[in-house]
C-alpha cells in the first residue's frame, strides 16, 4: 500500500482533512517560483501515487522545506492556493475548491 493512501476506502476522501496524520516519505524541497503542476508531479513521483490535476489548477509556488512528508507538502500547497486534494481509490485528484 502506498504511504499516505493507506486505508483508502471506496468512497472519496479529502487527503488534507483536519486531523490528518501525514505518513508520506519525508523530503527536502527548495524551489523558487516553480509551476504548481510540476511540483505536484514531483510529489506524486516521490509518493508513488497516481495523480490528476485539473486544468484550472495553475500558479507558482516557492518552498524551502526540510524533512517534510510529501503528503503534508501537497496539503500545504493546496491550502495556500485554495485547492482540494481528493483520494479516489489509488488516484489523487487536485481541483480548485
Amino acid at each position: 500500500m502506498v504511504m499516505g493512501l493507506a486505508g483508502t476506502a471506496a468512497a472519496d476522501r479529502d487527503l488534507c482533512a483536519p486531523g490528518t496524520r501525514f505518513r508520506g516519505t519525508p523530503l527536502d524541497l527548495d524551489v523558487k517560483a516553480a509551476d504548481i503542476r510540476d511540483v505536484f508531479r514531483l510529489l506524486a513521483d516521490v509518493g508513488r501515487v497516481n495523480l490528476v490535476v485539473n486544468d484550472q489548477v495553475e500558479g507558482k509556488v516557492t518552498l524551502q522545506l526540510k524533512r517534510v512528508p510529501w503528503d503534508q507538502i501537497a496539503c500545504t500547497i493546496a491550502a495556500v492556493h485554495k485547492l482540494r486534494i481528493v483520494v479516489q481509490d489509488s488516484i489523487l485528484m487536485v481541483t480548485k475548491r
